[in-house]
């Protein structure tokens, strides 16, 4: 693993453009050990609690992460410092009108710059074999089922996943997480997400399927207007 090239073109987004970066986590282990030393303290701690499977992946996208809003910040990757919401919600804490949310699955992370604006992203890996059925019956809005289930037989599960990317999406961008019930908005309506009585959020919230690999679907939301979406490789 290697530090990013420097796009030389790289600006902080305007209020309505969104930066996406897409990682690769199947990187060779012994090319990410010499950079532990980039994450603080609370996040190696983090990086010890996890099984053994997930290490990596935690280990690559973080300092990915860090690697990427340097370059924005015109900092070291070690210099970022990170603050957290009341529902843990990573923020910069360096006076800067950017805001960022990552997600990874499987063996790829995506993460998500803004200007200004609270967003949250989502990834996940088309599983050849979840139950996504009873999942969708247990989580999902009402709205949302009928729609699912609406869909041809072969459209059913890739539906099921990007239904799920927007709701993770949207409860990121708010920062609560499952705080909010996954039953208490609908996504289904384009660009925009729709509250329920159960919901107390009246704030308008803009979504947008992002352009991923095969076998993935991935979301973004937030809320101010996506115009446009710049994509970068890491």
């Amino acid at each position: 693993m290697t530090t990013p090239t420097h796009q030389s073109d790289l600006t902080i987004p305007d209020i309505h453009t969104v930066d996406i970066w897409q990682i690769a986590l199947d990187i060779p282990s012994a090319q990410i050990q010499s950079l532990k030393n980039t994450l603080d303290s609370k996040e190696l701690e983090r990086h010890q609690h996890l099984h053994n499977k997930h290490q990596q992946s935690f280990l690559v996208s973080h300092i990915a992460c860090r690697h990427i809003l340097a370059q924005y910040l015109n900092l070291s990757a070690k210099q970022i410092i990170y603050k957290k919401n009341k529902y843990g919600k990573p923020l910069l804490d360096h006076g800067t009108p950017i805001r960022f949310n990552m997600s990874h699955s499987h063996n790829t992370a995506i993460i998500a710059i803004s200007n200004n604006a609270d967003i949250g992203v989502d990834v996940e890996f088309i599983k050849k074999k979840p139950s996504w059925e009873k999942i969708a019956h247990r989580f999902f809005h009402p709205n949302e089922i009928a729609y699912l289930f609406d869909q041809d037989t072969d459209e059913q599960k890739k539906s099921f996943f990007q239904i799920w990317t927007r709701k993770e999406a949207y409860i990121k961008a708010l920062g609560t997480g499952f705080a909010t019930p996954f039953s208490s908005f609908d996504v289904i309506k384009k660009d925009i997400i729709l509250g329920s009585a159960n919901n107390p959020d009246t704030n308008i919230w803009y979504q947008k399927d992002l352009k991923v690999i095969p076998q993935y679907t991935a979301a973004i939301v937030q809320n101010t207007l996506i115009k446009k979406i710049r994509y970068y490789s890491y």
